[in-house]
């Protein structure tokens, strides 16, 4: 049985790591929603064991498994260095349904967010995300985590990126958008985040990735390749509506500082030509009244900057397009002699809206905790 909750009421102390350090295991979460996900899920879910299976080759992955899903998939997840959690949730995000994790010296804080399914009632993407909402509380108690309750704040985990060194990045066009937390100012957003996240600096980027149902997640647009080097999505395109949207985001890179004063080193990505949903991927789905309906022509916000990167290994989105070898090369020569380079095809993934950094969600190393929940040991 789990241990008994430990609750925080402050985070102070603690800090938010890269990305890019090791890991004391990352979180995946097995897709089911029919209306999000064609075909029952099941072309997904070969993308997502994919990403279960590459990771769980470099540390320990925790795969969240609703229990809705039958018996035959949690099979297929039953592998070495995987441990698996029957858990509730409302779909398989979690980079965003999953609480935000903290550092301090050995021990680890999870911050547990408000989720309102991007949105809420003023443009959720779908009206019942009670199980979402529940899910952090759920995983911490699992893992023996100490939790800070921050309900009273919409945040999603897509929509900041740490440098671990102090400074988030993050976009306006999400976080102040009317479905997150509309009664503040951006200036209270920002200290929200600064005395929950214990950071110094928040850099807002103007927008996201065009499309993003989203709302303009961070890390569509951009990624932390390092402490210092942030890769920004760019096309080459100026009829495309991403164009501009790319070149300011560009302007406010140019003139950002780390807390100590250096200037960031700026990576461009290429995005891949516009892709759209085809009617037989559509046909797949099936649509109900309470979540929105992908249909046939939509775009999709199809990006390598959701890429996913742990000590020793990266994750890249691959789309069968003939960018995917252009941006895969960039990061190859970017990350050679230090990170293996995984191409992953997730167009699959990209269908449900999101991409590898969404569903993936990496709990920082600690000496201090063990490996696998208390139920498996």
């Amino acid at each position: 049985m789990p241990a008994i909750e430990k609750e925080r009421t402050s985070s102070l102390g603690y800090s938010f790591p890269f990305e890019g350090e090791k890991h004391l295991a990352t979180i995946v979460l097995l897709p089911y929603r029919k209306d999000t996900w064609r075909k029952d899920a099941l072309p997904a879910l070969d993308a997502f064991y994919q990403v279960v299976d590459t990771i769980r080759h470099h540390e320990r992955v925790v795969v969240g498994i609703d229990p809705s899903i039958d018996y035959h998939t949690v099979r297929r997840f039953q592998l070495k260095n995987v441990t698996i959690l029957r858990t509730p949730y409302d779909d398989s995000w979690a980079r965003d349904n999953t609480p935000i994790f903290l550092r301090k010296d050995k021990e680890l804080l999870g911050v547990d967010f408000g989720f309102n399914a991007w949105g809420g009632s003023f443009d959720g993407l779908y009206q019942d995300y009670r199980k979402d909402n529940a899910l952090s509380r759920n995983l911490l108690l699992e893992l023996r985590i100490p939790r800070l309750s921050k309900k009273d704040f919409i945040l999603e985990g897509g929509s900041i990126l740490s440098d671990g060194r102090g400074t988030l990045l993050t976009t306006e066009e999400c976080l102040l958008s009317k479905g997150r937390n509309p009664s503040l100012s951006k200036e209270e957003i920002t200290r929200v985040l600064k005395d929950t996240l214990q950071v110094a600096n928040v850099l807002f980027l103007p927008y996201g990735l065009y499309a993003d149902e989203t709302d303009g997640h961070v890390d569509n647009i951009a990624s932390f390749l390092s402490p210092d080097t942030i890769a920004l999505s760019v096309t080459e395109d100026k009829d495309d509506p991403q164009y501009g949207r790319s070149l300011e985001d560009r302007k406010v890179l140019e003139g950002a500082k780390d807390v100590s004063g250096n200037p960031y080193h700026i990576l461009e990505l290429p995005l891949p030509e516009p892709l759209y949903l085809t009617k037989e991927e559509e046909e797949g789905l099936v649509p109900n009244d309470s979540a929105i309906h992908r249909t046939e022509g939509r775009r999709l916000a199809a990006s390598y900057a959701n890429l996913y990167q742990g000590e020793d290994f990266v994750l890249v989105p691959q789309f069968g397009v003939k960018e995917d070898k252009k941006a895969l090369d960039i990061l190859a020569s970017f990350y050679e002699g230090k990170k293996k380079v995984y191409p992953i095809l997730s167009r699959e993934i990209l269908l449900g809206g999101g991409n590898i950094h969404c569903i993936t969600k990496e709990i920082p190393y600690s000496e201090n905790y063990p490996i696998e929940p208390e139920e498996t040991k």
